[in-house]
């Protein structure tokens, strides 16, 4: 039976975080990748890795980088931004964002209770959503940030309609995502085994059967995947932020 279905399970509270930031920033059509591209003066997963640090609830925060970028990483987080070497472990990245995640959790302490997972180029996540998320994991086993879906969402096939969905019932799904450390291991095996490529490790868990808990978060924490994302980011940093 695994460790996360029995009942007397002891949860101590050590948590560990994981930050994608392996991608290959193929939509920018930049030289530099996404990442690391400056966001008000400062590289995107600067920021989102300080937002990991001023949680103050992270035992270790695991970077998965790609190998190419490790020194450049490195050399920015710890040397220009004098972040705390200690706290942190790069882990190479992999061909996908799950197999990258999955070698990140091999890397966590082996005292990891809870895992949170987060995309490195969403920078503008605010500290108090990660705590949130952390506490709300302890009873719900596996949460995700999202919010309501706005507008008309409709099935589309060859460029014709299919069918128009219920709004009500929808939520886009950000990260953070949070989860028992041997809920999400046991999913990321799972999926090994049997081949399958999820869009978001909530998938995974839900995969295996376990319900996964939606918290409404900010629409503000937006992935910065084109160069128009990069301008919202700039313009919330300066009217929200600052």
């Amino acid at each position: 039976m695994p460790l996360w279905q029995k009942s007397d399970l002891h949860m101590k509270n050590k948590v560990s975080a994981i930050i994608t930031a392996a991608g290959k920033s193929v939509r920018m059509n930049l030289p530099v990748k996404k990442q690391f591209m400056p966001l008000a003066g400062k590289p995107i997963i600067v920021h989102t890795a300080e937002k990991f640090l001023k949680a103050e609830v992270f035992d270790k925060i695991i970077v998965t980088i790609s190998s190419e970028d490790r020194k450049l990483a490195e050399k920015i987080l710890f040397s220009e931004y004098n972040l705390p070497k200690k706290k942190f472990i790069i882990v190479d990245g992999d061909v996908t964002r799950q197999q990258s995640v999955f070698n990140a959790l091999k890397m966590c302490p082996k005292s990891t209770d809870y895992v949170v997972i987060h995309d490195g180029v969403r920078p503008l996540i605010k500290v108090k959503e990660i705590k949130k998320i952390v506490k709300l994991t302890e009873e719900e086993r596996a949460v995700t940030l999202g919010i309501p879906a706005k507008n008309t969402i409709k099935k589309i096939e060859l460029n014709r309609v299919i069918s128009t969905l219920d709004r009500s019932q929808l939520w886009e799904i950000f990260t953070p995502q949070a989860f028992w450390f041997q809920i999400i291991y046991d999913a990321h095996q799972q999926a090994v085994d049997a081949g399958f490529l999820a869009n978001d490790d909530a998938e995974l868990v839900e995969k295996i059967g376990m319900p996964v808990y939606v918290l409404k978060g900010s629409p503000e924490n937006i992935k910065i995947t084109d160069k128009f994302d990069l301008k919202i980011a700039e313009a919330i940093l300066n009217s929200v932020y600052s």
